[in-house]
């Protein structure tokens, strides 16, 4: 039955992305071929049930990553681009600026460099800084990766360090279908790093317990999420 079940999510689950991601018409093609766009966004989410005298958000921006990794294929060079998005949050008395990003994952020089292009970047500004992102860059277990340790001679401070720095908080990686039974988490590379007079008072991780998963013996993620209780002092 188990099996079945999954036989007919399996069928389900094309079908949905049969509809998802359309042939596009401008891509040349052998008739036996269909050609795949596939978009990968950072996004930041704001609560819209507060009022406007507790928060308010402002100047949103993004861009690509000047420095990428570039794959070749038969038919060319593909880049494989990477992101970023920010926005200034005023938070009652409280303003910071609040980046997201997603950081290379098979180059380490360039995810060095594209942590470069954070702080001098949408990072470089007077007010108070916090970037939450899957950094690819591993914090633990050792050794470090260069990208995370020149965000922390930078100056950044990691929350998680600031609250459990006896606790290891992997956050990568689950089987890539997501069905491993024991958890493969090995590595932390999801941050949250902060910038100015922040002081973390909570963190945790969600979705890296076997409670977690679903139903169907499924993790919600290849990566195990963070959350963090930041105080602007």
């Amino acid at each position: 039955m188990l099996w079945r079940h999954r036989e007919a999510t399996t069928k389900l689950l094309c079908r949905r992305l049969r509809s998802l991601f359309r042939p596009r018409l401008d891509c040349s093609r052998p008739s036996n071929f269909i050609c795949v766009a596939l978009q990968n966004y950072n996004m930041v989410l704001v609560r819209s049930d507060l009022p406007p005298s507790i928060l308010q958000w402002s100047n949103p921006q993004s861009a690509y990553f000047t420095n990428i990794v570039y794959l070749n294929s038969p038919i060319g060079v593909i880049p494989i681009t990477r992101s970023w998005v920010s926005i200034d949050v005023q938070f009652k008395q409280n303003a910071f600026r609040l980046i997201g990003s997603h950081l290379e994952s098979g180059d380490a020089t360039i995810r060095d460099l594209q942590g470069g292009e954070l702080r001098t970047g949408p990072a470089n500004t007077p007010q108070p800084v916090i970037i939450a992102m899957d950094s690819n860059a591993q914090a633990a277990p050792m050794p470090q990766d260069p990208a995370y340790l020149h965000f922390i001679t930078a100056g950044y401070s990691d929350a998680w360090l600031e609250i459990l720095p006896d606790t290891a908080g992997f956050t990568c990686c689950q089987a890539e279908l997501d069905n491993n039974p024991v958890s493969q988490l090995y590595q932390r590379i999801d941050l949250i790093l902060t910038l100015g007079n922040i002081e973390a008072k909570t963190i945790a991780l969600y979705g890296a317990d076997p409670s977690d998963r679903t139903i169907d013996g499924l993790w919600p993620s290849d990566h195990a999420g963070v959350a963090a209780w930041l105080k602007l002092q």
